[in-house]
């Protein structure tokens, strides 16, 4: 009985289930927001831009596509990628919004009144070649790791 089973169940997904691309991009939204949480949470403990937290959004956000999405097309990797960047990009975000709360302006009054072109321009100038290289890393987990073989 536990052989069948082991057959049937594999450790990536549950073969003879189909795929299914929206519970996979749901699981994978759902763990890119994790993700950029997470990403906040270690810039502000650390006090220091850990570009390596970029690695660990990929892997979760690739993980989660794949164990609910169940797919091997090659939708299932550029979501995986996409929403890597998205929980990346987020992660970068929130960290500066919340670096920018004063006791005067609150997290959600500074996230709604927060000017894009001065954001994207801090951004960019904390980034480091060595940055985009982990980024890069990151996308690549994000994409491989959210097709099952």
């Amino acid at each position: 009985m536990s052989q069948q089973f082991a057959k049937e169940v594999a450790w990536d997904g549950v073969r003879g289930r189909g795929e299914n691309v929206f519970v996979g991009f749901l699981a994978g939204l759902a763990a890119a927001a994790v993700g950029a949480a997470v990403w906040m949470w270690v810039t502000l403990a650390t006090e220091s831009h850990l570009g390596l937290v970029a690695i660990g959004v990929g892997a979760l956000v690739g993980f989660a596509i794949r164990l609910a999405g169940n797919g091997q097309g090659l939708i299932y990797g550029l979501m995986g990628a996409v929403l890597t960047l998205a929980g990346c990009v987020s992660g970068e975000v929130l960290t500066l919004v919340q670096l920018s709360v004063t006791p005067d302006r609150d997290f959600y009054h500074t996230i709604t009144t927060i000017d894009l072109v001065q954001l994207t321009s801090n951004m960019l100038s904390n980034m480091t070649p060595i940055t985009y290289l982990i980024y890069g890393v990151g996308l690549f987990e994000g994409y491989k790791f959210s097709m099952r073989k």
